[in-house]
């Protein structure tokens, strides 16, 4: 989708971090931004940000897009006030580190729950609105750990694996249906400075990415209607890691450090 001027576009986990600075691109490129958060008072405080600096309109609310129920009364209310959503970016998500034993259940049920139930829910309830028009713009937030195991990382590896298989399928079902203007981008990018991965020591050959190059790159991805946005450069080595074996690929994430990356988390206080 090139022009997103006019169009409605929502953005999860809107509040703070890559979410802020997704909405604050669209806001900028005058589309009218639809912010959503389970967090009120920091939902608030950029929905007063984007209205002070212009461009399209500015709805937010407040909602816990992993209970089911929830997504479909948020979704009755955007259609009453909004419209119809042409573009859907499915940001949000949360982190927890730790060895897979060590981390508790609860804790592993809330990434899984955030990070592609959420996702799967708030796509069940906008996309009807694109096959209706006949195109639109879905945006999955993944990773780099979607595309490789990271030690110390297990129910955040599986949720972004997840959420690789499920767009894929999906733009596979709107294709076989002919509904080829209507395209799902995959984000995967290494560690990005949003607080969730404080404490955490990029591999080498890669850096901490910022939010406000993130949205950049997830803009100019969703205007060529790209399948899927690996970053850094070196991260697409990650691609690759299904085509060897187990105990080579240990001995590469041990040369490029990415077995104890994760070793300093500390998260977002």
């Amino acid at each position: 989708m090139k022009e997103v001027e006019g169009k409605n576009a929502l953005v999860t986990g809107a509040a703070m971090g890559m979410g802020r600075g997704i909405a604050t691109l669209l806001a900028q490129k005058k589309a009218n931004v639809v912010l959503v958060d389970i967090n009120g008072k920091a939902l608030e405080e950029t929905a007063g940000w984007l209205r002070g600096m212009g461009g399209g309109k500015v709805y937010s609310y407040v909602c816990d897009i992993t209970d089911r129920a929830k997504v479909y009364e948020l979704a009755d209310k955007v259609h009453k006030d909004v419209g119809k959503i042409d573009i859907l970016v499915n940001n949000a998500g949360i982190v927890t580190g730790g060895e897979f034993l060590k981390v508790p259940d609860e804790k592993h049920q809330r990434v899984m729950d955030v990070n592609i139930m959420a996702i799967m829910w708030m796509t069940r309830a906008f996309m009807p609105d694109m096959m209706e028009k006949k195109q639109g713009h879905i945006i999955n937030l993944s990773s780099a750990a979607g595309l490789m195991g990271v030690p110390d990382l297990s129910s955040y590896c599986a949720s972004k694996h997840a959420v690789l298989g499920f767009s894929e399928s999906v733009q596979f079902e709107l294709f076989r249906a002919g509904l080829k203007d209507i395209n799902i981008t995959c984000i995967c990018p290494s560690y990005v400075a949003t607080g969730m991965f404080d404490g955490v020591k990029p591999p080498k050959g890669t850096k901490w990415l910022t939010t406000d190059e993130m949205a950049e790159k997830i803009f100019k991805s969703m205007q060529k209607n790209k399948t899927r946005l690996i970053v850094p450069r070196m991260t697409k080595i990650a691609g690759m890691s299904k085509l060897m074996s187990a105990k080579r690929l240990y001995k590469l994430q041990k040369f490029l450090k990415v077995d104890t990356s994760m070793s300093g988390w500390t998260g977002r206080k």
